[in-house]
């Protein structure tokens, strides 16, 4: 069972979109699937791996939010920004927040809640 006072953090969730430029080619976008949204945020763990000719680390993270039919389809093309601004602007600026790419996605129980497996690249 989800409780309440776990999820304590906010988070907006974005998908990926394609557009077309003015020049009729396809631009890549973001577009905030939900904003503000209450969440559990728990650390699993992370690492560092020296590939030629580059070091990299990321931070590995477990989201929780409850379930609802608009993020029932998440998947691994989506992302999180984490944290979200406590002011109301609309988007927030990069500088203050994160960016976790979905790794996986479970449901908890029967429509309770979604169990998200997100990685920060801390490197970028």
């Amino acid at each position: 069972m989800m409780r309440a006072g776990r999820l304590d953090r906010k988070v907006t969730i974005q998908r990926k979109t394609v557009n077309l430029s003015d020049a009729g080619d396809p631009v890549e976008t973001w577009a905030d699937l939900v904003t503000n949204r209450w969440a559990a945020v728990l650390p699993l763990g992370g690492d560092e791996r020296f590939a030629v000719p580059q070091l990299g680390a990321k931070q590995q993270v477990e989201f929780q939010v409850r379930w609802s039919a608009n993020l029932a389809g998440l998947t691994p093309q989506d992302r999180i920004i984490y944290p979200v601004r406590a002011d109301a602007s609309p988007q927030p600026a990069l500088a203050d927040t994160s960016i976790f790419d979905i790794a996986a996605v479970h449901e908890i129980g029967r429509r309770e809640g979604l169990r998200i497996i997100a990685i920060r690249r801390t490197d970028t």
